[in-house]
């Protein structure tokens, strides 16, 4: 059977290399069906005019295409294919056919034009790969000649995901012939959210209708895309409207060089525009030997003939496009940007696996191709603004431009203590971030005398392209926050256990309970007792405990032989994975009765109360306690906070660092995980997580933390419940110590029937009058009322030891005042005063209304306008005063009366004289000593505003 053959097709002419292809052979007679069970092989003979020696080459290949090498310019060649089928080592059919080739006519090779690398589309085809979505965004304001917008983002017919951006130059950027230039920046597909395709009529009708140039473009992986989605668009465009084909170019930036034959995908169609193809490289030199990567050599040629040398063997395959990359002229000391045309060449290793630093090229092409050169890519900070998140964490909205090049921030105080700052969200004008003041201020605070109000803060920000600074830049510091770390490290302080170790806090607090938890009110029957924050801690703190110990036995009891058991079982049953992964039920029975409250409410109902007593019957419930948490004395607690910290954080903490200031930044990383990943809403930093949640949902929302860093032992399921326990403990711990911190106790107390449950009624009415938040924060300063009588006085009188916040009221009826009693009470309470600034004592004589027949004089005797409540007081306080007994006295007596009398006052003869009527007196009084309780809580309101 005779066949047939088409003459071979020239594919492309290369300045370097010629590719060409031709179809099988098929029967002579187009009535014969071809037999498809053959398999042909080809023999390529050439012959090259410029050939000193005039000799065929020649070289067998079973593909239907090939590549030859242009050795001399201008050329010409005389090609020949010869096609053989056989069976068993014979022939059985042969055909031919040849071809000549003018080396000297190549295809168009736009980006080798003279002025191809002064294109401005270089630097613009690589910012919009660089920021995607974002790319309109990311150019630069001095960028004046290009205005860019997004037009859409679309699934193309290829399945690529494309950004589209129209461009418009001033002026057509050479080589691209049209002004106006459509970027198809290749991206993700999540970035997608059309169903419908772009179709590549829908594109070619695009580019027409705008008299436009298309420019796909990518990087990496995305500039690979970009070139096959760029051939498969031409490839879609007919053979009539070659001068749009023309118009269509690709930039693909650290990408290997599309191959003719690639993945049994031959490049036939599209060929002739390949030369509109640039591929930009860092790489532009020969590989450094000391990198590590070996040049492939190319693979070996079947070649006839001994004149057939490797350099003019027949090759079947070859890079494609022209590639780019700057170079170094060390004599001019300059960078400039190099074409060089693919040839018969292999890709080395550098060029595959090319990681392309993109801020160092966009800051060479800058350089290159900007009229401002690098610039233009500098970032710069126009405004910065914040908020302050769980009393530390700062959060920075920074506006600019040019923010987003892998941005580093460094805060540092006045003082220059830095702080690292997390960056959150990044876009070329908007950057979000965080960071903690907790270090700045420690240190900021131990220099000072009184706590921080505000902190000045420096900003250097640092990006892959340049740095800018932004500086004196003002935080209001949360008050709370301030008074908390200033008070920190101040040892000297009366209340410094409030900062000390858990156990010693735990032993002061049960001091402290009893007076905050009697009620104002006195009845006779016995009596509930007030459940303060603290109480409920403390309670929660004990249900802990007793977790913890139960699993600390538990872990205890598992032995070897138990864990190759459960081993062998898991292994068995193929569960130990899915087992390890899911948090265990929380066996232990949490403790149903509240040990601390049933002793402490058997305290307070006893008539004779003595703090040891409560301390003893406490005993086994702090050592059980101490049985859970072994952990809370000594220097095992720092350790612990040091570990439970480095779960979330791999920076360590600073030896020096405070206890208090561990546990706040421990806390905050808490809450920002269960917002930020468990997706918990309405978390309040003020507030104990034992209002939110369970101790065991707790457990399951922190196990995948604890799961990833504790090590694979028989017990790590208990050592994962035991540390989530621990952490669960430290929480309570810093919310126990705020709970006494920012509590202040107004005590109420002196002799029986003197008023002192009037006197605490108005307090409490008054105090809903004052704002008690602290300054720039949203905590509000606990005020407790309570009325200490006489069995009571020595539970007062530890807490002034201790050195809490207390402002103390001695109330006096006017013969109690020169009494023992009143006596007794007045200099036992000075005397346990231990702390100045937070502690006044105020000495009241009540009911003076029942004084006003100590008073004389009638108006004609009294300076007009006189108050004559002012004389009524003045008389009483001089009444007390006078005689020997006056010398024991409080100075500074404040005569009130909070019930006056008008029955009682319509009697005297000092009111009828001076022509007042009882009402007008009896309210002008009430005021006047309304007043004076307004101007103690007034003091207490400043210390949340000092």
């Amino acid at each position: 059977m005779a066949y047939q053959m088409g003459e071979p097709v020239i594919c492309a002419v290369y300045p370097t290399c010629v590719f060409f292809c031709w179809d099988p052979p098929r029967p002579a007679t187009a009535a014969i069906e071809a037999n498809r069970s053959l398999s042909w092989t080809y023999e390529v003979e050439w012959v090259t005019s410029h050939n000193p020696n005039k000799k065929h080459s020649s070289g067998a290949t079973p593909y239907c295409h090939a590549v030859i090498e242009v050795i001399y310019p201008n050329e010409v060649m005389n090609i020949r294919v010869v096609a053989r089928a056989n069976v068993s080592a014979d022939v059985v059919a042969y055909s031919s056919t040849s071809c000549t080739m003018n080396a000297g006519v190549t295809i168009a090779m736009p980006w080798l034009h003279k002025k191809s690398m002064e294109c401005r589309c270089i630097f613009d085809g690589l910012l919009f790969s660089t920021n995607g979505a974002q790319c309109i965004e990311a150019i630069p304001d001095e960028l004046d000649y290009v205005k860019a917008t997004i037009a859409s983002v679309y699934m193309l017919e290829s399945s690529f995901a494309c950004i589209i951006v129209k461009a418009v130059y001033g002026d057509p950027p050479l080589p691209i012939t049209t002004s106006a230039v459509y970027y198809f920046v290749v991206c993700s597909k999540a970035l997608v959210r059309q169903r419908e395709r772009l179709r590549h009529s829908g594109i070619q009708e695009l580019l027409e209708k705008g008299e436009a140039s298309a420019v796909f473009c990518g990087i990496g992986e995305m500039g690979s895309s970009a070139t096959l989605a760029a051939h498969i668009f031409i490839a879609s465009i007919p053979d009539s409207l070659n001068r749009l084909r023309a118009r269509v170019f690709c930039i693909a930036y650290g990408t290997p060089r599309r191959m003719f034959f690639e993945d049994s995908l031959v490049l036939a169609s599209t060929l002739a525009f390949s030369g509109n193809f640039l591929y930009y490289t860092g790489l532009l030199e020969a590989p450094d030997p000391s990198s590590g990567y070996k040049n492939r050599p190319p693979p070996p040629q079947v070649i006839k003939g001994k004149e057939a040398v490797n350099d003019t063997a027949l090759r079947f395959n070859a890079p494609l496009g022209v590639r780019c990359g700057p170079l170094l002229d060390l004599q001019e000391g300059r960078r400039y940007l190099r074409t060089r045309c693919s040839g018969l060449e292999t890709l080395s290793e550098e060029e595959c696996h090319e990681h392309l630093d993109v801020s160092q090229q966009l800051r060479i092409l800058s350089h290159l191709l900007l009229p401002g050169g690098e610039a233009v890519l500098l970032p710069a900070i126009k405004a910065v603004e914040h908020t302050v998140e769980d009393g530390v964490v700062v959060c920075l909205h920074i506006t600019g431009a040019n923010l987003q090049y892998r941005p580093q921030i460094c805060v540092s105080s006045h003082g220059g203590w830095p702080t690292q700052v997390s960056v959150t969200h990044v876009s070329p004008r908007q950057i979000n971030a965080t960071f903690s003041l907790v270090a700045m201020l420690s240190v900021e605070s131990s220099k000072r005398l009184k706590p921080l109000r505000r902190l000045r803060v420096d900003f250097a920000f640092l990006t892959d392209i340049g740095h800018t600074s932004y500086v004196n830049y003002t935080i209001d510091v949360p008050e709370d926050v301030a008074e908390l770390i200033f008070l920190e490290n101040r040892s000297e302080i009366p209340h410094s256990w409030i900062f000390s170790q858990p156990m010693n806090l735990i032993n002061n607090a049960i001091v402290i309970e009893p007076l905050l938890t009697t009620p104002m009110t006195k009845e006779p029957r016995k009596f509930e007792l007030v459940r303060q924050a603290s109480t409920e801690i403390l309670e929660a703190l004990y249900s802990i405990g007793e977790i913890g110990s139960y699993y600390v036995i538990k872990k205890q009891n598992v032995g070897l032989l138990s864990f190759v058991a459960n081993v062998a079982a898991k292994v068995s049953t193929s569960s130990m994975t899915s087992q390890s992964m899911t948090p265990m039920t929380i066996e232990a029975p949490l403790t149903r009765e509240r040990v601390f409250e049933r002793k402490l409410g058997e305290y307070i109902n006893s008539k004779k109360r003595a703090v040891s007593s409560l301390l003893s019957s406490l005993a086994t419930w702090k050592q059980r306690l101490h049985r859970g948490l072994p952990w809370m004395c000594d220097t095992n607690y720092r350790d612990k906070l040091c570990y439970l910290l480095s779960v979330f954080e791999q920076t360590r903490p600073a030896p020096d660092t405070s206890l208090v200031s561990l546990e706040i930044s421990l806390f905050t990383f808490v809450l920002r995980f269960l917002r930020n990943t468990c997706g918990v809403e309405n978390l309040q930093h003020l507030i104990s997580l034992h209002h939110y949640m369970s101790f065991e949902k707790f457990y399951q929302l922190v196990y995948p933390v604890f799961l990833a860093s504790t090590p694979t032992l028989e017990n790590a399921a208990f050592v994962i419940v035991l540390e989530s326990a621990a952490l669960w403990a430290v929480c309570l711990i810093f919310h126990l110590r705020c709970s006494y911190l920012f509590k202040h106790l107004i005590a109420v107390t002196g002799c029986s029937g003197c008023g002192c449950t009037t006197i605490c009624n108005a307090l409490a009415r008054l105090c809903m009058e004052q704002d008690y938040s602290f300054r720039n924060s949203q905590r509000v300063r606990n005020i407790l009322i309570c009325h200490s009588v006489e069995n009571e006085l020595d539970d007062l009188k530890e807490v002034l030891l201790l050195g809490v916040s207390v402002t103390v009221v001695v109330v006096g009826e006017f013969a109690d005042i020169k009494g023992m009693g009143y006596k007794a009470i007045w200099g036992s309470i000075r005397r346990s005063v231990r702390n100045a600034e937070n502690q006044r004592i105020y000495a009241f004589i009540s009911k003076v209304d029942e004084l006003v027949g100590l008073c004389s004089g009638r108006g004609s005797e009294l300076d007009k306008g006189v108050d004559l409540v002012a004389v009524l007081r003045d008389t009483a306080l001089a009444s007390v005063s006078a005689g020997g007994a006056g010398r024991d006295v409080p100075k500074h007596l404040v005569a009130v009366s909070f019930a006056p009398s008008v029955s009682f006052l319509k009697s005297s003869r000092f009111l009828q004289l001076n022509g007042v009527s009882a009402e007008a007196f009896a309210e002008r009084l009430l005021t006047v000593s309304l007043g004076e309780l307004r101007r103690i809580l007034l003091r207490v309101r400043k210390r949340s505003h000092h």
